[in-house]
């Protein structure tokens, strides 16, 4: 049994792999959840089942990617699927899935404040000017506009409500690994996805018609002051003429580097592509990794697949909570980091697992140093009490 004495030091061993366990980079937030997508996707590494008349994969330069057959949802190869990663502005697409079921393309909204200050990558919205919905959307996935985004979200009655069923979305469809913190892809505390995820996400996103025909649009005319101005499509697959480019969304920020989702179709087989951490273009990742697929898919044995559940509608107690909390979305300021583009932070989140361990860990040595110094002034004592009844001569 342990004594007072020696309390701290095995608290301290205790907090010590709780810290190490929650820093780990790349770590998986739903362990238990990975073999649904197939056991074989477990891990940072590269996943394929070549056979003997496949080609080898392409040499992509991205932290972590995946391919798939968007129809079967077959995954012919991927590497560290499973590994949560910041989306940047791919996220986007879990705001136009959420919002696209709920929202008349046709209502007008007027732009407020807080859309209108938004940085990064932005439309320019003007305070007061009404724009459609529809607009909106073009503007949130061709240019990739935060201030849209913001816009469309207090449009569906504030940026907490959205986000609170952008999560809820998320879950129903199976993205497990998916935390949406704002509704444009900011870098923020805990805003969180995976290659497989926004696989699932972007899938799902291209079955609505309206967003199909948006993602694949290279120009749109947007109202801007008296007048309008063309707005481009970002997604250089669509642009640069990729053979049967779909779309999907590209995204950039500070931490999260280049991240992207694709599509194309050939032959009547439809491809989705995801690649997060890009260290090359994003266009010319995605295209190696499809047309590595197209070439391949009858060669190759798929090593999982995309595991995919209709979403479902936001519930009337996400409603409820959402009206709640409403009111404080027009008090909220964020918190601006100048260096990313996607848009802005909602700030505040709760304490996630490494925070936990830290905390754990501080109070650990606390603790320690507490004990150690109250041992070290006992020993003391009990020396001076021994020296003065004569058993023990201090050196002098």
């Amino acid at each position: 049994m342990l004594s007072l004495r020696q309390l701290p030091a095995a608290i301290l061993i205790l907090a010590l792999p709780v810290v190490l366990v929650a820093s780990a980079p790349g770590g998986w937030a739903n362990p238990d959840n990975l073999p649904v997508s197939g056991e074989q996707l477990v891990g940072k590494g590269k996943f394929v089942n070549l056979g003997p008349d496949s080609d080898p994969l392409p040499s992509v330069w991205a932290a972590t990617w995946l391919v798939a057959n968007a129809d079967t949802g077959e995954i012919y190869a991927a590497k560290g699927p499973h590994i949560q990663r910041a989306p940047a502005s791919t996220l986007k697409t879990l705001t136009a899935l959420t919002l696209m079921p709920q929202l008349d393309p046709a209502t007008e909204v007027t732009a407020k404040k807080k859309a209108i200050n938004t940085y990064g990558s932005v439309v320019g919205l003007k305070r007061g000017k009404s724009y459609s919905i529809e607009d909106l959307y073009y503007a949130l996935l061709l240019p990739s506009a935060n201030d849209a985004a913001i816009a469309l979200a207090q449009a569906n009655g504030g940026i907490r409500k959205t986000v609170n069923q952008m999560n809820s979305v998320a879950r129903s469809l199976g993205a497990l690994d998916t935390v949406a913190k704002n509704p444009n892809g900011l870098d923020s505390p805990g805003q969180l996805s995976t290659a497989y995820d926004l696989a699932l996400i972007g899938r799902q996103a291209m079955k609505i018609e309206n967003f199909r025909e948006i993602v694949q649009t290279r120009k749109y005319s947007f109202p801007f002051k008296k007048r309008t101005r063309e707005i481009y499509n970002s997604n250089q697959l669509v642009t640069g003429g990729y053979k049967g480019a779909l779309g999907v969304k590209t995204g950039f920020t500070t931490n999260a580097g280049r991240t992207f989702i694709g599509a194309a179709e050939r032959k009547n087989v439809t491809l989705i592509v995801v690649a997060m951490g890009i260290k090359e273009s994003s266009a010319l990742a995605a295209g190696k990794l499809m047309d590595w697929a197209f070439a391949n898919k009858d060669t190759v044995t798929p090593v999982g697949t995309l595991v995919t559940t209709e979403p479902k509608p936001a519930t009337a107690e996400q409603n409820t909570v959402a009206r709640s909390t409403n009111a404080a979305d027009a008090g909220t300021e964020f918190t601006p980091n100048q260096t990313s583009t996607a848009g802005p932070s909602t700030g505040a989140t709760s304490l996630d697992a490494l925070a936990v361990g830290w905390i754990a860990l501080f109070i650990a040595i606390g603790a320690f140093l507490v004990g150690s110094a109250r041992s070290a002034i006992i020993r003391r004592r009990n020396r001076s009490r021994l020296a003065r009844s004569g058993r023990v001569k201090l050196e002098s």
